[in-house]
């Protein structure tokens, strides 16, 4: 990156990682970008989407954790934060702004448009003669990078790249991630299934960023269901220590 493209990164960067409460702190003379969690130092972000960290900051699995996640942030920022970078213009009747394409296929494009808060995503329909757009779906930029990972779902499944039934909603992966445990726990299965299964509670834990928020969510509701339910006429026994 010169350094205009460095500069625009560390901005992007800044808004997405406090976004997920992080704390940013002014780039230092090395170049790097300080990363904080609750006060302390956590990380440093270089200009080629990685990170440097010390051990003896990630002590515990709580900031393993965000380590984690500020790594996958600073990689996915990077990737489009690229690609905005060498993107064309997109060009329609009636489009105004500074919108760059980043995909096109199946005459349905992916773009970024760069604000001051944020990249903001969006795709369109290709109509009269490939002309025009029409049915533009948004996304961001408050979102982080949830708003491009959300726009590229969009875009694949749009244009036929992807057939929508094959992937499931993030509140779908959520379930099935609660699930996962109840089965290791409380069922006499194969190695080998105990194997698919906790492989397939980390993929979940690495593709749903808010996934934590997502699980809280899910069980805040079954508790409500659960108060709401008559023990006489719902068929449940309800045991209290």
């Amino acid at each position: 990156m010169n350094a205009e493209e460095k500069n625009r990164y560390f901005q992007e960067l800044t808004l997405n990682l406090q976004h997920e409460g992080f704390a940013v702190k002014p780039e230092t003379e090395e170049g790097l970008l300080p990363i904080e969690l609750d006060g302390q130092r956590l990380c440093l972000a270089l200009d080629t989407g990685s990170v440097r960290y010390w051990r003896e900051d990630t002590a515990d699995d709580h900031r393993s954790a965000a380590l984690d996640k500020a790594i996958s942030i600073t990689k996915t920022t990077a990737e489009y934060m690229r690609q905005m970078e060498t993107a064309p213009q997109l060009t329609a009747s009636g489009l105004t702004g500074d919108y760059r394409l980043l995909a096109d296929f199946n005459d349905v494009v992916l773009a970024g448009h760069p604000t001051r808060y944020g990249v903001q995503f969006a795709t369109w329909e290709r109509v009269r003669e490939r002309t025009g757009l029409n049915a533009g779906n948004f996304y961001g930029p408050p979102g982080g990078v949830d708003s491009y990972t959300a726009a590229k779902r969009d875009f694949a499944t749009r244009s036929g790249l992807i057939p929508h039934v094959v992937l499931f909603t993030p509140e779908q992966l959520t379930e099935v991630y609660r699930s996962i445990p109840e089965t290791l726990e409380n069922f006499s299965i194969t190695s080998e299934r105990q194997e698919h299964l906790s492989s397939a509670a980390e993929q979940i834990e690495r593709t749903i960023p808010d996934l934590e928020d997502r699980v809280d969510i899910s069980l805040q509701k079954e508790e409500e269901f659960c108060d709401s339910l008559d023990p006489e006429q719902s068929g449940y026994t309800f045991f209290i220590e």
